[in-house]
């Protein structure tokens, strides 16, 4: 199985069949060019979606992707099984920016979860099943979701055993947010990779947690 990083929050999840999964895949050029990663092509047999915002959900994209998961509940595809948790887009219930979900993916023996554009604390007794994932996408980039210290406090909450940070500024992307190098501080165990894929295999699971930096593919 692996994952890779296209841009900003969104991730693909490839099986060991070859079936192909995108978490949050954003419309390029949205916000008037502030999200400038390229477009994204290809073909996908499910779409796990956060929220309703551009940068987070392409209609071009999930136009094309038969199966697609953006509400509360448990959901089943031929050996992927997907629970999505109700969340809020902000710290003020979603006044502000309105309702975000968190994904649990499950397949293989392995759990992946993504927190889309999280905004506000969570604990393991509001969601319990985040507890101990193998793999978690977070937001690190602060202003639309939590920052770097946020992140950071959850982690240590959820414990997962693979941190894969998102949602951060880089030279595509005009958002008034942080780049990773802030939540970098906090971590002790940090490999940057040279690409943007992960191959997730028992051997990079369990143990002490580790943060792992991918570099956007488009």
């Amino acid at each position: 199985m692996k994952l890779n990083f296209l841009g900003h929050a969104c991730f693909e999840l490839i099986l060991d069949d070859g079936s192909k999964l995108i978490f949050d895949p954003y419309e390029a050029g949205s916000y008037d060019g502030a999200l400038n990663y390229g477009p994204i092509k290809g073909n996908y047999d499910i779409a796990v979606i956060s929220h309703a915002h551009a940068d987070h959900r392409s209609e071009k994209v999930i136009s094309r992707i038969k199966n697609i998961v953006d509400s509360e509940g448990d959901f089943s595809f031929a050996g992927v099984e997907i629970k999505m948790f109700p969340t809020f887009h902000d710290d003020s219930e979603g006044s502000e920016r309105g309702n975000n979900l968190i994904s649990i993916v499950k397949t293989g023996g392995i759990s992946v979860a993504h927190l889309g554009d999280l905004g506000h604390s969570i604990s393991p007794e509001e969601i319990p099943e985040l507890e101990n994932v193998d793999i978690m996408m977070i937001p690190v980039g602060g202003y639309f979701t939590i920052d770097a210290a946020a992140a950071y406090t959850i982690l240590e909450k959820f414990n997962p055993s693979i941190v894969i940070p998102m949602h951060f500024k880089t030279e595509k992307v005009e958002f008034p947010i942080e780049s990773v190098d802030r939540f970098l501080t906090f971590e002790d165990d940090v490999e940057r990779m040279d690409g943007s894929e992960l191959d997730i295999t028992e051997d990079i699971l369990g143990g002490k947690q580790k943060t792992v930096v991918l570099k956007p593919a488009l």
